[in-house]
């Protein structure tokens, strides 16, 4: 009798890499502009693979910017990342869990640390809407 042990995700550190707030002219944007800006996100993920065994850091990068009428209002860059230890995943599983299941559990702080700059900056906090990372990995797969 084979027994399949369930395979766990550890996380054994989580911390901001790199983040930067842009304000480029907060008097005009804070002040003077009363529609909503266009806002335009994108996500990027980027896996690297550590020295200790099945350790691997999932970087979940964000760049947010808002504009309106084609001037920057707001910019914000963020590099979040966790260091995982994954335990009894077949390697068919890894690209899955490290691309998908790592990025979900990163994700709510990097949507609460944009949220809370774009609130320190003087804006209404910012709440980027749910990703669903295994579509966005099935949709880069087909491709």
């Amino acid at each position: 009798m084979v027994i399949k042990l369930k395979p766990k995700i550890a996380v054994k550190a989580q911390y901001v890499k790199d983040l930067s707030f842009e304000n480029p002219d907060p008097i005009n944007s804070l002040f003077k502009i009363t529609e909503k800006p266009k806002i335009d996100t994108k996500l990027d993920i980027n896996i690297t693979k550590l020295s200790e065994d099945n350790h691997f850091e999932v970087e979940l990068s964000a760049n947010v910017s808002a504009t309106h009428k084609d001037k920057k209002i707001f910019h914000i860059e963020i590099i979040y990342a966790g260091i995982f230890h994954l335990t009894n995943v077949a390697d068919e599983d890894k690209k899955f869990i490290l691309s998908v299941r790592c990025p979900e559990i990163i994700f709510p702080y990097v949507r609460q640390i944009i949220s809370e700059s774009t609130q320190r900056g003087g804006f209404l906090p910012l709440m980027i809407d749910h990703i669903d990372f295994a579509e966005i990995v099935s949709q880069s797969n087909s491709i």
